[in-house]
């Protein structure tokens, strides 16, 4: 049976987790001197510059999206190098900051209103299971982009570190961005989902309880 209500709630998380991550990637590039994001308006944290609409709606019918990834020429930056690690960390970067801030604004919110640490996660309430589910959705999406596979923005590191290799994988990209892309919708969609939900669920209940213990 199709809830609306959680749909409504992820295409919510969604569009405000792609907008500021690529909004990052953008002001990060135009600090070290790119103006390629500014000339082609992506210097904004509004989701509606940076969502593709069928790779948005992709994610609700097949559970599997895209979209429009800011345009960087790092040719403009003093160090090329350290400026792609810089635009390729804005990504995890933001996400995490993102999650710790929902969770920080979860924990503030239940203290206010005196419910136990514990009792937190258990909650059948509309406004912590928004903020539980916006945080888990960043850490989420924060390890998943941290797989050095193209078109992921961490496949730069291989760029970085071992360019024999990245200059193979970069001339069969499309290859290889097809193989991930049915590896995910088929065989191995079970495997990776599986990988995602027990990093995701070791890491949030780490920085739950870490915060937690400044509020409780």
């Amino acid at each position: 049976m199709i809830n609306i209500v959680e749909i409504l709630q992820l295409a919510i998380i969604l569009a405000i987790s792609i907008g500021l991550h690529e909004y990052a990637h953008a002001y990060v590039s135009y600090r070290l001197g790119d103006p390629t994001p500014k000339l082609q308006w992506r210097l904004s944290p509004n989701p509606l510059k940076h969502i593709d609409p069928i790779g948005f709606l992709m994610i609700f019918l097949i559970h599997f999206g895209w979209w429009k990834p800011v345009q960087v020429n790092p040719m403009y930056y003093k160090n090329p190098r350290k400026g792609e690690l810089m635009v390729a960390l804005a990504w995890p970067a933001t996400n995490l900051v993102l999650a710790v801030s929902w969770i920080l604004i979860l924990l503030i919110s239940s203290k206010i209103s005196g419910a136990w640490l514990q009792a937190i996660l258990w909650v059948n309430d509309i406004f912590f299971s928004f903020w539980l589910t916006f945080s888990f959705i960043n850490i989420s999406l924060a390890i998943f982009n941290l797989l050095p596979i193209p078109p992921l923005d961490w496949f730069r590191l291989i760029k970085m570190f071992w360019w024999k290799a990245w200059e193979f994988i970069e001339k069969y990209t499309m290859y290889i961005s097809l193989f991930f892309l049915v590896l995910i919708l088929g065989p191995g969609s079970s495997i990776i989902g599986h990988f995602l939900s027990t990093v995701s669920t070791w890491l949030f209940n780490v920085l739950f309880m870490i915060f937690g213990q400044v509020f409780y």
